[in-house]
């Protein structure tokens, strides 16, 4: 296929301690297994996951820190896959060593998704108050202090967040992370050229700006300054790239912004191509639990095989 299925994107738990509006859950909104699947259970398919050919896992929720066992799943994906690509993304309201033991699990590197730099942003986009903003704080400067790979995700829903988003980028400036800079799902008339308008109205035109590669994703734009900030852009994106067969019939595919090019892998055990559509997907969990390991390797294959566009089909043209 002309798209090889080499990302993943799990949500190890649908549970989370903050209430953000535009929160899209990955389309897995929680219901009968909120806590996610048993730990013997979530190994196994990241297991199976690997010997299909799965190099960048990307463990999410939810708030996947809130699930106790992580270090646990970590060190046994770890294990399995040395060169293994695994991050997560956090929004980093909890416990400030929940992430330390994650790292020494194996974590390769952490998104942080900063849901308002300045306190008052914070509790309007969070509904949460003082003590959550403080924990967010306390983990952002341990992942600083002790040099953690990081990027930061500020989700910007309009000109209402420029000062906030302006905020973040004068602080990161100084710091030796990447800023992602996302544009609202959830907003229409948002996009990759509405986003890095607003970055350089708040910064300046970037000195610098390239494309930079994703072998197991999509490319993103990265802008830079003189003072050492560094910025990326989701400037492609799967609706424009089509890579599953669904695609070509589907509703939402002139609307489909989503930056990414991943399978994700349901709190309760399925595995989709798009987190837009729900009717995709197939049961890993009950073939795992039918007939262990090799039925649930069956499925993943036969489900790549199903959705993948043949490669004798034209991918079309990305946007102007």
């Amino acid at each position: 296929m002309s798209f090889g299925p080499r990302y993943l994107r799990v949500v190890v738990t649908a549970r989370c301690s903050l209430a953000c509006a535009f929160c899209h859950q990955e389309g897995d909104p929680a219901t009968a297994h909120a806590g996610g699947l048993p730990g013997d259970e979530l190994d196994a398919l990241l297991a199976v996951a690997v010997d299909q050919g799965v190099r960048k896992l990307k463990l999410l929720g939810g708030e996947p820190l809130l699930r106790r066992d992580l270090p646990d799943r970590i060190a046994a994906a770890r294990a399995r896959a040395p060169g293994l690509d695994i991050s997560l993304i956090t929004a980093g309201a909890v416990e400030v060593d929940r992430l330390d033991a994650c790292f020494e699990a194996g974590l390769s590197r952490a998104n942080m998704s900063v849901h308002g730099c300045a306190l008052p942003a914070f509790q309007a986009r969070t509904g949460r108050g003082e003590a959550a903003f403080a924990r967010r704080e306390a983990v952002l400067a341990r992942l600083l202090e002790r040099g953690r790979p990081l990027k930061l995700n500020y989700v910007w829903r309009g000109p209402q967040d420029d000062a906030d988003l302006g905020l973040l980028l004068a602080r990161a400036a100084g710091w030796p992370v990447v800023v992602g800079v996302l544009d609202d799902l959830g907003c229409a008339d948002l996009g990759p050229r509405s986003v890095r308008a607003a970055v350089e109205r708040l910064r300046g035109p970037a000195p610098r700006a390239w494309a930079e590669p994703d072998p197991d994703s999509l490319p993103t734009l990265r802008l830079q300054w003189r003072d050492g900030l560094t910025v990326e852009i989701k400037d492609h994106h799967l609706g424009q790239e089509a890579p599953w067969r669904a695609c070509a019939a589907c509703p939402r595919q002139g609307q489909c912004r989503e930056g990414i090019h991943a399978l994700r892998l349901t709190h309760d055990g399925r595995l989709r191509p798009c987190m837009d559509r729900p009717d995709v997907g197939v049961d890993l969990r009950s073939a795992l639990r039918r007939g262990g390991p090799p039925a649930a390797a069956l499925a993943w294959h036969a489900a790549v095989r199903q959705w993948a566009r043949p490669a004798s089909l034209p991918v079309p043209p990305l946007a102007a």
